[in-house]
């Protein structure tokens, strides 16, 4: 996982206070489409890619006692599109070869918000659910993977997605910091499939921020 932010403002640290119980009112919101399996042999619905991911990001903002994102549509283009270019170069990187688009600044500019601040969250995972989990594989042609359990492991839905990739940031510093940035109101997020990666594929996720 990588994070990039861009400071285009004099940065000053800001504290927060939580009130006590505050966390507990915080809830994921529903987003329609979500939990059902991603198909991406079919057609990947980034529009609800995007929203699971926004009610992961805002999730996880309440509870540190920070205002909701909201979603735009040039920012989500910009980053659904650099997630393809990671997963077509099969990269995961913050530069890139897409003409007006090759770094993270360029594409906040490329997404029409207007903005004083912005920063990228990138990362990758498989497209079923072995991240983290001792598995093997029971047929290979067909991706079928067990866990220790012996349970079926499936491909990941749009919201399992979500919340896996937001918990890996939420875990590593720079991302965090990127998420719950009180200088950034507006987000959008993007996937793109790897179908040669091991284990019948990855995810290339790009995230950009702007405020």
């Amino acid at each position: 996982m990588i994070a990039r932010t861009i400071k285009l403002v004099a940065a000053g640290f800001l504290a927060g206070v939580t009130l006590v119980g505050a966390a507990d009112a915080c809830s994921r919101a529903t987003v329609a489409g979500a939990e059902a399996p991603i198909r991406p042999e079919a057609r990947i619905d980034q529009a609800v890619v995007d929203a699971a991911i926004l009610a992961e990001l805002n999730y996880h903002r309440c509870k540190a006692g920070l205002p909701a994102l909201s979603d735009a549509q040039g920012l989500r283009k910009v980053a659904g599109r650099h997630a393809k270019w990671m997963a077509s170069a099969r990269v995961l990187s913050h530069q890139s070869q897409t003409p007006g688009q090759a770094t993270t600044l360029a594409r906040i500019r490329a997404s029409g918000v207007r903005f004083r601040a912005g920063s990228e969250n990138i990362g990758q995972i498989a497209r079923f659910q072995i991240d983290g989990k001792s598995f093997r594989i029971a047929d290979a042609a067909s991706c079928g993977f067990l866990g220790g359990d012996g349970q079926v492991i499936p491909p990941h839905s749009y919201s399992t997605l979500a919340r896996t990739i937001v918990a890996y940031w939420m875990a590593s510093a720079d991302h965090r910091r990127n998420i719950l940035d009180r200088k950034v109101t507006r987000v959008g997020s993007g996937i793109g499939f790897d179908g040669k990666a091991p284990y019948c594929g990855n995810y290339y996720v790009s995230q950009s921020f702007a405020g």
